[in-house]
């Protein structure tokens, strides 16, 4: 008779997939509460700057009040002053050098006429004068993302026949401030090439996005002297300025152009887009000292240049409230949908795996209560 064989030792998992549903629970979940927790401050800062993929196009039009010098009369007898409507259209893109840590932006701008008002009838800008640009603009900046103030290398060119005029001491932002600003800061304007403070004038809405009005006052500024912009000064005969007492008709005088302006920027209190503008200006020549001496007449001559508001038009302000949003979108996503979800769902697991365990605490007591009871 053989040898009774001995019992095998049982085989099988020590936790089974019940044992196990708790200890997930509570992993998943407290995984889910620190991702929400983590989530804002380690992703929100990298989506709060400047994105390298800006482009953005301004259109503006006049106040019907506006007046313009006919550039086509300075080669003419007289100098003549139009009524007429201008656009002034800018369109602004990233642009290399750009990283991480900074963008360069470029933004073209013209400012040309439509449509004179002559002997009170509207005449297209070509059948009056055949250039009806009155000035435009090539700016590069290279800002910080995150600061939108300038870091490196600017230049900026006012006319096609000559180069970009270097501009290494900038100072202030000009298309965009930073993410959640508080403290406007300075502008740099691009025609005097000057930095003013900006001054926050009230909030607004436009086209359901809140945004800050901040004013840049410039100063009257002497173009002329700048001499980098091509209409800066004018030499041409008494005669083609107006009639002036002790003065020859034939006698060449000197003008040099005057810029003042007034810039509302429109910006979206959350992002820091530029979401519209207005802009006053008024440009007008003058005789210098030295030209016109101790002669009143020519002391007080004023030839109106440019005078006119520019505001931006409904697609603008459309375009701008969009980009605004279309910013905003992933850090709300990253700081506050995502976390609340992610919270949300931790929270329930963790009342989930604790209702588990109390419910398999009971159900194992009253087990053992029915061993017992045998």
């Amino acid at each position: 008779m053989s040898d009774a064989a001995p019992d095998s030792p049982r085989t099988g998992p020590r936790w089974s997939t019940r044992d196990l549903i708790a200890p997930t629970a509570f992993f998943l979940g407290a995984l889910l509460l620190a991702a929400a927790v983590a989530m804002g401050p380690i992703i929100g800062p990298g989506l709060r700057k400047l994105p390298l993929s800006v482009d953005q196009t301004w259109i503006a039009d006049s106040s019907d009040d506006t007046t313009v010098l006919d550039r086509c009369s300075i080669d003419s007898p007289a100098a003549r002053v139009l009524e007429a409507h201008l656009q002034q259209r800018r369109r602004t893109v990233a642009v290399r050098p750009s990283d991480s840590d900074v963008v360069t932006l470029q933004a073209a701008t013209a400012l040309g006429v439509d449509s004179y008002l002559v002997d009170g009838s509207a005449q297209d800008a070509e059948r009056v004068c055949a250039e009806p640009t009155l000035a435009a603009t090539i700016d590069r900046v290279t800002v910080n993302r995150v600061t939108a103030s300038p870091t490196g290398r600017s230049e900026i060119q006012y006319d096609d026949k000559h180069a970009a005029v270097a501009v290494p001491d900038r100072r202030g932002r000009t298309y965009a401030l930073p993410y959640g600003f508080g403290d406007p800061g300075d502008y740099f304007d691009v025609t005097t090439r000057q930095t003013v403070p900006l001054q926050a004038a009230g909030e607004t809405e436009i086209d359901g996005r809140r945004v800050a009005r901040l004013r840049a006052v410039i100063p009257d500024t002497d173009l002329g002297a700048l001499g980098t912009d091509p209409r800066g000064v004018i030499t041409r005969p008494a005669s083609w300025f107006g009639t002036f007492p002790g003065v020859a008709p034939s006698r060449r005088l000197t003008a040099s152009l005057h810029h003042r302006a007034t810039r509302d920027l429109f910006v979206d209190t959350a992002t820091g887009v530029v979401v519209d503008e207005r802009i006053e200006i008024e440009e007008e020549y003058r005789f210098a000292p030295g030209e016109a001496g101790s002669n009143p007449a020519l002391t007080g001559f004023r030839l109106p240049n440019l005078s006119t508001v520019l505001t931006g038009d409904r697609q603008s302000r459309i375009d701008g409230a969009d980009a605004a949003r279309h910013r905003a979108r992933p850090v709300t996503l990253v700081t506050r949908t995502l976390p609340v979800a992610l919270g949300a769902v931790g929270v329930l697991a963790l009342i989930g795996g604790a209702v588990y365990v109390y419910r398999t605490g009971v159900r194992n007591g009253r087990e053992d209560d029915g061993v017992r009871k045998r």
